[in-house]
């Protein structure tokens, strides 16, 4: 059996307060603006992505990195399909990069 690495959803939690107040505001017909900070933990736990890497740490090894919305490295694995599944089990949305 294939081993694959991830770091839990919780432990990836930056700063929510930017994420919690964009959720809350009221949709009354007109756009709403949204600062950076907000912006940067939008997704965090909810969407992940991998791509495809060539890690060095004992000896290359040829697999998919697993990635926050933010793009901080969350995981490891050594297929894609491994890799979506693993985002699945941390009940986040694995998204397709190019």
């Amino acid at each position: 059996m294939t081993a694959v690495k991830t770091t839990p959803a919780h432990q990836i939690q930056a700063t929510q307060t930017g994420a919690d107040q964009a959720g809350s505001h009221q949709d009354d017909g007109q756009i709403l603006s949204i600062n950076p900070e907000e912006l940067a933990v939008l997704g965090l736990n909810a969407i992940a992505y991998a791509r495809h890497s060539v890690l060095d740490h004992d000896g290359p090894a040829d697999g998919f990195t697993i990635h926050a919305a933010n793009g901080a490295r969350i995981g490891w694995a050594p297929s894609l399909e491994l890799a979506n599944a693993a985002i699945v089990q941390h009940d986040m949305r694995p998204m397709p990069v190019h």
